[in-house]
């Protein structure tokens, strides 16, 4: 199974007391123009970037470009509301790349990836008939209920159910052990169904700016 290549793949293990105390440092310099630390976010997720908007759009190099430079241009001018007590600021870019490709899908009626397998076991079938007309809606809607839930567990069933990662290879990720990435695969599980019923409600005309 082909899957992306992550920005803890690139810098390993991230999180650390030291990696945070240096991401925000590096998040305030760029709040007061910094023109070095602005380079040095560009040369750190550019390349990142650009393969996550390729990976998610078909391998489509044009919407590539214009996607990548939206998430890059977007976190420049939200860096002010990086939380460093929330994570590093690689789960922060990560975050933020998913909801710029949830809009950037929309805007052009391009589908959205879903996670296989995950949604028939979190949804409501009856609802589901009832309240998404058809597949365009279901992956916004899984799009969306990633977004509402805390980024610890929304990183999580990205790298079990869509870069395929196993348990144990996420609790490598995460730096704790496997019954303690189960736990949190648990706890996100429930927090997406419910999320996700949650929106089942809304209509394809809604805006989600």
């Amino acid at each position: 199974m082909e899957i992306e290549v992550t920005l803890n793949q690139q810098r390993g293990i991230a999180g650390s007391v030291d990696t945070i105390e240096a991401d925000e440092a590096l998040a305030h310099r760029i709040g007061l123009g910094d023109t070095d630390a602005w380079d040095r976010f560009f040369d750190r997720y550019s390349s990142w970037a650009y393969r996550f908007a390729y990976y998610h759009l078909g391998r489509n190099h044009a919407d590539a470009e214009d996607l990548c430079s939206d998430i890059i241009l977007t976190a420049a001018k939200s860096i002010g509301k990086f939380n460093p007590k929330r994570g590093d600021l690689d789960a922060w870019v990560h975050g933020l790349a998913r909801n710029r490709l949830a809009r950037f899908c929309r805007s052009r009626r391009i589908e959205l990836p879903l996670i296989p397998d995950f949604v028939d076991q979190s949804s409501d079938s009856e609802s589901t008939s009832s309240g998404l007309s058809d597949k365009v809606q279901m992956q916004d809607v899984v799009n969306r209920a990633l977004a509402c839930l805390p980024e610890r567990q929304a990183a999580a069933l990205i790298a079990k159910y869509v870069e395929g990662y196993t348990t144990d290879e996420l609790a490598q990720r995460i730096q704790s052990s496997p019954k303690a990435a189960e736990s949190l695969l648990v706890r996100a599980r429930a927090s997406f169904r419910s999320a996700f019923n949650r929106l089942l409600g809304s209509t394809e005309g809604d805006s989600y700016e």
